[in-house]
C-alpha cells in the first residue's frame, strides 16, 4: 500500500490511488472499515 490513499465515508472506507500528478483517481476497494484492507 505505498501509493495508496484512503477516505471513510460512514463505516466504509474507499482506498484509492492518484496516478502521475493527473487527475485520474484509481479506485481499488470500497469495502467495511473492519475488512477492507484485507487482501490489498
Amino acid at each position: 500500500m505505498n501509493h495508496l490513499f484512503r477516505i471513510r465515508v460512514g463505516d466504509h472506507r474507499v482506498v484509492y490511488e492518484v496516478r502521475d500528478d493527473v487527475l485520474i483517481v484509481v479506485v481499488i476497494k470500497i469495502g467495511h472499515r473492519s475488512d477492507v484492507y484485507k487482501r490489498l
